[in-house]
C-alpha cells in the first residue's frame, strides 16, 4: 500500500464527512489487480448487496505522474462485503486499515473542531492590554486596541457590553473634539469642526487620509501626540463604537501660538484670544 493511496483514501474521507476506502487501496491491500476489485464492486452493486456506497466513481490521478485510474469510494460495511471472498489475512489487513483510516478522520474533527474554538474574551483582552502597555501605549490607548483585538480575535468586543463606549484619559483630564476646540478658539464659521481640524493640520498637530469612502480620518503627528489620547465614542445612529482621537486642553496653548505668529490668518479664524 502506497502514501499516494493513503492520502487519496483519507482525503476523499475527510471531504465527504464519513470514512471511506477506494477500490484502489482495496485492491493494494489484497494484493489483487484493481480491474478485478472493480468488476466485483460492479457485480455486488447489480445484485443490490452494497447498499451504503455510491455507484459512480471518480477519476483518481497518482501524484507521482501516472495514468488517471476511476475509482469507487466503499463505506465500511460494503467494503468487508467486497474482501469476504478472501483469505483471513486480507481481511485482517482490511480491518486494520479502517481502523487507521477512523482515527485519522476523528483525529482531524478533533483538530478542526480545536482550530475553530474562539479564545477567551479576557485571556485576549489581558495579554493585548499588555503588549499595549509594553510598547508605550498609555492605559486608555492599550484598552481600546486590547477591546478591537478582542472583536476581531472573539467577536466582541468587552468595553461597550460594560457601557464603556467612551473612555476618559487615565488622568481623568477632560479631552475636547475639534469642534470644541474651534469653540474654544473663536473660529467662526457653520462647520466647527472643520475649523478645528484645519487649524490643527495647519499647525502640525495632526494629517489625515481618506478611508474606503473618501472621508478624512484624521491622525496626530508625532508633534500632535501629547495632546492626543484615542477614545471609542458611541457611534451617533447605531449600536457600538468608533475610535477617535480627541485632544488635551493643553493643545490649546500651540494652537493660539500658531494662529499669533502666523503672518496671514487663516480665513476661519476670528481675532484669537491673546497668549497667555
Amino acid at each position: 500500500m502506497t502514501n499516494n493511496t493513503q492520502a487519496i483514501t483519507i482525503s476523499s474521507a475527510l471531504s465527504s464527512g464519513a470514512p471511506t476506502m477506494s477500490s484502489r487501496e482495496v485492491a493494494d491491500i489484497c494484493g489483487a489487480r484493481h480491474n478485478d476489485v472493480v468488476a466485483t464492486i460492479e457485480r455486488l452493486f447489480e445484485n443490490g448487496v452494497l447498499r451504503e456506497s455510491r455507484k459512480t466513481t471518480r477519476t483518481y490521478r497518482p501524484e507521482k505522474g501516472g495514468r488517471p485510474t476511476e475509482v469507487y469510494d466503499l463505506t465500511k460495511r460494503d467494503t468487508l462485503v467486497v474482501v469476504s471472498g478472501y483469505n483471513d489475512e486480507v481481511r485482517a489487513k482490511i480491518i486494520d486499515r479502517w481502523i487507521e483510516l477512523e482515527k485519522g478522520c476523528a483525529d482531524e474533527i478533533r483538530t478542526r473542531k480545536s482550530r475553530s474554538r474562539k479564545p477567551s474574551v479576557a485571556s485576549i483582552f489581558k495579554s493585548r492590554f499588555a503588549i499595549g502597555r509594553l510598547i508605550g501605549l498609555d492605559e486608555n490607548q492599550a484598552a481600546i486596541a486590547a477591546g478591537r483585538a478582542c472583536e476581531k480575535k472573539c467577536g466582541e468586543n468587552p468595553l461597550p457590553d460594560m457601557g464603556l463606549t467612551y473612555l476618559e484619559a487615565p488622568t481623568q483630564q477632560r479631552t475636547m473634539t475639534a469642534t470644541q476646540i474651534a469653540e474654544a478658539l473663536n473660529l467662526p464659521g457653520k462647520q466647527p469642526g472643520m475649523a478645528g481640524n484645519n487649524l490643527m493640520a495647519a499647525a502640525g498637530l495632526q494629517t489625515f487620509h481618506r478611508d474606503k469612502r473618501n472621508k478624512k480620518v484624521w491622525t496626530p503627528t508625532e508633534a500632535g501626540m501629547p495632546f492626543a489620547r484615542l477614545c471609542d465614542v458611541g457611534k451617533g445612529h447605531s449600536d457600538g463604537s468608533v475610535p477617535t482621537y480627541q485632544w488635551l486642553p493643553s493643545v490649546l496653548e500651540p494652537l493660539r501660538l500658531h494662529l499669533a505668529t502666523t503672518v496671514e490668518a487663516p480665513p476661519f479664524t476670528k481675532n484669537p484670544e491673546p497668549v497667555s
